[in-house]
């Protein structure tokens, strides 16, 4: 039989009396700790479009105006698709993308024909009950995650995939993940020996956000416009989303993987009650700038190939 526990010695290893909590608690106790993400069905799947992101010669105001300025002259995708297919959806969603030495910017004009927003705190998971827009950036073993409502509230995660911390016995990194009080670890994927953690309390140092709206909040029965949002995201702060800081900031020539997400909910539905039984909860599509074959927008080798160009805005 193995030896009783030494209660004296697991004291001093773990800093602490037997049965105390060690860490904070996490700040969203009803959010899954762990999900399965499916791969990428083999199925007929629309081509991945092409974009080639613009040069700005001289910054965007992060104001949530996107109709002046550089974005009057940025390349606008073509709407959203639903998420699963590509198919053609509404209301339509449309993004764009700029960039210079020191950020990406992200503009997003979303029509909404019933504005409405209630999630007001930072690192709430606001798809949950209010239509949101969402970017992913891809970067050298992890990538960025951000969400905006109606209200300019956002959401951030910093995705780290764990088998090549592993590969490269990266311990002190494994160790800082395991201590993360707020994270999801998303499980592996068929093929895959370990998944991915994304730190739901990750802040990008020098995040600018902002949110203009075309109608009144709130106010159900009336025919509002939509509502747009710009986004200004340091380079310096995403690269620490990558295995080393490579690809940020890109260079003329390079490409990164960017993926654009709209959570629209019904509300001609009754809410729901949650998982953590109080948030109420209405049913919504995604759509995203590219197909992803499943409803999860987290497989980014059908996210979209963007092509970093010197071509001035």
């Amino acid at each position: 039989m193995p030896d009783p526990i030494d209660e004296d010695i697991d004291r001093r290893i773990l800093g602490a009396t037997p049965g105390q909590v060690i860490g904070p608690t996490p700040r969203f106790p009803g959010m899954p700790r762990w999900v399965g993400v499916p791969n990428v069905p083999a199925a007929d799947l629309p081509p991945l479009p092409a974009y080639d992101c613009r040069r700005v010669a001289s910054p965007p105001v992060i104001d949530g105006d996107i109709d002046g300025g550089p974005w009057r002259r940025a390349t606008w995708s073509e709407p959203f698709g639903r998420i699963d297919t590509g198919l053609a959806t509404r209301p339509a969603t449309r993004m764009a993308l700029l960039w210079d030495d020191d950020h990406l910017y992200a503009g997003f004009r979303v029509e909404d024909r019933d504005i409405r927003a209630s999630a007001a705190v930072h690192h709430e998971q606001v798809y949950v009950k209010d239509d949101d827009v969402e970017l992913f950036v891809d970067g050298q073993g992890g990538y960025y995650e951000i969400g905006v409502n109606p209200i300019n509230t956002v959401y951030e995660l910093r995705w780290t995939w764990l088998e090549p911390l592993l590969e490269r016995q990266d311990h002190a990194r494994l160790d800082e993940l395991f201590r993360v009080p707020d994270f999801v670890y998303y499980a592996p994927r068929p093929g895959e020996r370990l998944g991915r953690v994304g730190e739901m309390d990750w802040d990008l140092p020098g995040l600018r956000h902002a949110v203009r709206l075309q109608g009144p909040l709130n106010l159900p029965g009336d025919r509002d416009g939509g509502w747009s949002v710009t986004l200004a995201l340091p380079w310096r702060g995403l690269a620490a989303v990558s295995r080393d800081g490579a690809g940020f900031p890109p260079r003329t020539g390079d490409v990164l993987r960017i993926q654009a997400y709209r959570a629209h909910h019904d509300r001609t539905v009754e809410a729901v009650t949650g998982a953590d039984g109080s948030t109420p909860i209405t049913p919504f599509v995604g759509q995203t700038w590219s197909a992803m074959g499943n409803h999860n927008p987290h497989n980014p080798e059908r996210w979209v190939p963007v092509r970093f160009v010197d071509d001035l805005v």
